[in-house]
């Protein structure tokens, strides 16, 4: 690999999303990625792009490049799509993306072993075509690490793993990356990722971090799930 790896971060939400309660703005994510020297990321909140010209120019303002994505429910699942269109907001099924999917798009498994229902467990394997990549989260402790999963699964299809800070909170953000070896630009990024020119950045939290995440997973998970009761499931 090249000496000037980009840094990238391809699964974050902000306040836009509608499914989450997150404080922060997108605005202000993409003030700190060009704080932390990160040269792209993309907003994937939860079954809506929040992407536009403005945001598009607010990034490149501060020499970030923000690709559209997307968390999209797929049978009940979360599947990551960067350099989403607006056809994918139609998708409910992996059939669907199958159909749907552009070699411009990355179809990446997210957080796909830890132990969540909207992780994808074992839909990983049975729809392995579809996926691109498979996600190393940041959450993990040396002695629990539901990343190993993903690992050899990885491993096994020949697929490479993509880390992502997955970022809720604000202050989560850089934590934990990736670093890939591409021009600085949507296309050629994607077709880095997917052709494994990328490496893993992430440190185990320690066991108080974990922990305290983990019950903020859970209570956040419970908040969402009220919401969409009261305001409608995903779309």
């Amino acid at each position: 690999m090249r000496k000037d790896l980009l840094k990238i971060d391809l699964h974050t939400h902000t306040a836009d999303d509608p499914q989450e309660l997150i404080e922060h703005t997108s605005h202000e994510l993409l003030d700190k990625a060009h704080h932390l020297g990160f040269d792209a990321i993309s907003i994937t909140n939860h079954n809506g792009i929040s992407f536009d010209d403005h945001l598009r120019d607010y990034a490149r303002e501060r020499g970030v490049v923000l690709i559209p994505g997307i968390e999209k429910t797929i049978q009940g699942k979360h599947v990551l799509i960067v350099n989403a269109h607006d056809d994918i907001l139609n998708a409910r099924t992996f059939n669907d993306i199958r159909r749907l999917r552009t070699p411009f798009n990355m179809v990446v498994a997210p957080h796909p072993y830890f132990p969540d229902f909207a992780s994808l467990m074992w839909l990983v394997r049975k729809n392995i075509d579809v996926f691109d990549a498979i996600e190393y989260s940041w959450f993990y402790h040396s002695r629990i690490n539901f990343n190993a999963f993903a690992v050899r699964v990885a491993a096994k299809y020949g697929l490479p793993l993509l880390c992502t800070s997955d970022c809720h909170h604000l202050e989560k953000f850089g934590a934990a990356y990736s670093l890939v070896d591409a021009e600085k630009d949507p296309d050629s990024i994607l077709e880095a990722v997917k052709a494994g020119r990328v490496e893993v950045v992430a440190n185990p939290l320690r066991l108080i971090e974990f922990g305290k995440h983990g019950l903020g997973h859970v209570a956040d998970a419970a908040v969402g799930s009220i919401r969409n009761l009261l305001f409608g499931g995903p779309r």
